[in-house]
């Protein structure tokens, strides 16, 4: 941008210098007929157009070789003269350079993802696998030269995704399928250790490894797939049986308390029958024990028809019956 600003600034001191100092002291000079000049511009006007001019054109080169770099935020600037790589790098601001003899290629220095490529290994039982992961990692500052001298810009692509490639098909195999999607912190882990001392010594820090997405073969999968609609068919006829032993279980129960009130009604019945009967025995038993002869005789006579006025009884017989013997062979007959 200040490179720009220049080369504008420049620009216009050229045309101010061209309008001022060579057209307008040009455009004053009277002429006369067959071309004769009568005033002549002056001479140090001219002068001061051309000087002008030429500082114009100038402040233009120079703005247009570019002599103000400017470093972002979170960059380092590596310096090189005639594409030699210097030893030291410019930190974020603003800074002047030699035009065309040294140019700045700014690298940046913060945290950034990088997107692993996907890659094929096998697992211990020789199963196809693919993975593909993202690592944040950043560069220290302080040795972007070195990066930039022994590796370049596109360092990603040369030393982080081989030696990711070649650590998954190292340890991949030391697993089993059942394992990989299980330890897959442990794997992430390993991961982060083993490329963080291997790019170390090209100033990279790895911060952290996350590995985005596992699969496996077509075949492999299909697989899974059919033994898990096989469980969940099992743990469906599972849900089925255990449903009718529940239903079955409460028939049982209802069964039971069926009997169980059943059993409790029949013995409540027996009990009110037995209790009756010692009822009605303690009643009749009452009323033996309050029937005396003269009460006997008494409700005979009672019974007898009133038309009777006279009765004739044996010498000797206060009844006309045996009250007591009579009632001994009614008793017999009951109580055989």
């Amino acid at each position: 941008m200040l490179n720009l600003f220049v080369v504008l600034a420049g620009l216009v001191v050229l045309i101010a210098s061209v309008i001022f100092g060579i057209f307008l002291p040009l455009s004053r000079g009277a002429t006369v007929q067959g071309g004769q000049r009568i005033v002549p511009p002056p001479k140090v006007h001219l002068l001061n157009g051309i000087i002008g001019g030429t500082i114009g054109a100038v402040i233009m080169i120079i703005g247009l070789s570019g002599p103000f770099v400017e470093v972002p935020a979170g960059n380092v600037g590596v310096v090189t003269n005639f594409g030699q790589v210097q030893g030291v790098t410019l930190d974020p601001g603003l800074h002047i350079v030699v035009p065309i003899y040294q140019h700045v290629t700014n690298v940046d220095t913060r945290v950034q993802p990088h997107q692993f490529q996907e890659i094929d290994a096998a697992s211990k039982e020789l199963q196809t696998v693919k993975l593909t992961g993202v690592m944040n990692y950043h560069i220290d500052g302080r040795f972007a030269n070195d990066l930039f001298q022994n590796v370049g810009t596109d360092f990603a692509e040369k030393i982080i995704d081989p030696a990711f490639n070649d650590f998954i098909k190292t340890v991949v195999p030391n697993y089993s399928v059942n394992d990989i999607l299980a330890k897959r912190d442990e794997i992430r882990t390993l991961a982060k250790d083993a490329l963080g001392g291997n790019l170390a010594r090209y100033h990279i820090i790895v911060d952290d490894i996350y590995i985005s997405n596992i699969a496996f073969s077509d075949a492999f999968q299909q697989a899974i797939e059919a033994k898990q609609v096989a469980q969940q068919q099992v743990q469906t006829e599972q849900q089925v049986l255990l449903q009718k032993q529940v239903i079955a279980q409460q028939a049982v129960t209802e069964a039971q308390g069926q009997a169980n009130a059943n059993v409790a009604l029949a013995e409540g019945q027996a009990k009110a029958t037995i209790a009756l009967a010692n009822g009605q025995a303690e009643a009749n038993r009452a009323l033996a024990a309050s029937l005396s002869d003269q009460i006997l005789q008494y409700q005979y006579i009672q019974k007898l028809t009133d038309k009777i006025t006279v009765m004739l009884l044996p010498a000797g017989n206060g009844t006309i019956f045996d009250l007591k013997s009579l009632l001994g062979q009614t008793s017999a007959t009951t109580n055989p």
